[in-house]
């Protein structure tokens, strides 16, 4: 008897089954990564533009927000808060508002009227150092915390372009009159 070698013939389709379980793979693990990355997502991602608070700095204001500035372009600074700087008292002084002078220029400030354990006791020749503050238009002043505005405080604020609104929780002295 002849010996017959038999061998098993290849059907060459071995290749399309690995790249079949190759897809599957990766089709496993792009679904897993993405529920990662939905389960890490809280949420739609939402970005508003505000005006930028500007560091403090020496003098009449911070950055671009001098006394000077805000008397050239008033309208500019409306609602704009953040004013910061080293300013000295001037006069007359009403019940809840002052005039602050920088650099030869001058504007009102008005403060909120809220109680404190020491009111500051703000006299004229002195000098403040305001940590914020809120830039307004003085016809649009109606709704500040604490009592009415007195008349001499709304005569003061007569035919200015601009006036400081502030906390006097923002309100240090850093040299008494």
């Amino acid at each position: 008897m002849a010996e017959i070698p038999v061998e098993k013939k290849s059907s060459g389709k071995g290749w399309l089954w690995l790249l079949l379980l190759l897809v599957i793979i990766a089709a496993i693990a792009w679904w897993l990564l993405s529920e990662a990355d939905e389960s890490e997502t809280v949420g739609p991602i939402v970005v508003e533009e505000t005006e930028p608070t500007m560091p403090a700095t020496q003098g009449a204001g911070s950055g671009d927000m001098t006394l000077a500035a805000i008397l050239a372009d008033p309208s500019a600074y409306y609602g704009r808060e953040g004013f910061s700087g080293t300013v000295t008292v001037g006069g007359p002084l009403t019940d809840r508002g002052f005039w602050i002078e920088s650099e030869g220029n001058r504007m009102f400030a008005i403060v909120i009227d809220q109680p404190r354990e020491r009111p500051v006791d703000i006299n004229v020749g002195a000098t403040l150092d305001i940590s914020g503050g809120t830039i307004r238009n003085p016809a649009e002043i109606e709704d500040l915390t604490g009592d009415t505005l007195d008349e001499d405080t709304v005569d003061a604020m007569e035919g200015q372009q601009a006036v400081l609104v502030v906390s006097e929780d923002n309100i240090d002295i850093s040299d008494e009159a």
